[in-house]
């Protein structure tokens, strides 16, 4: 029951700097269900979370990309790169 109450105490008193480094450290090492949960609940109700994620899944996915291409030997063009620096800039997208 204490581990019950812990867990809803520190899904509720979570912080948007925490939630992120759960999301950033979650990659690395293994968290506890309770940073799980709570930062999937945090992540789910706010959305300054939400389009931080969304973020770091785009990025996420142009670092990927571009490891791909590079390792074929094709590079981004610089029109490619200017469009990708822009919608950085600019969120990523709509919510």
């Amino acid at each position: 029951m204490i581990g019950l109450a812990r867990t809803v105490w520190y899904v509720l008193t979570l912080r948007c700097e925490e939630a992120d480094r759960v999301r950033s450290v979650g990659r690395a090492e293994d968290l506890t269900r309770a940073e799980r949960v709570g930062a999937s609940i945090h992540t789910a109700l706010c959305k300054s979370c939400r389009r931080a994620r969304r973020k770091a899944l785009m990025l996420q996915r142009i670092v990927e990309e571009m490891g791909e291409a590079t390792s074929t030997g094709v590079g981004l063009s610089d029109a490619a790169k200017a469009r990708i620096l822009e919608s950085i800039e600019r969120g990523g997208g709509s919510e």
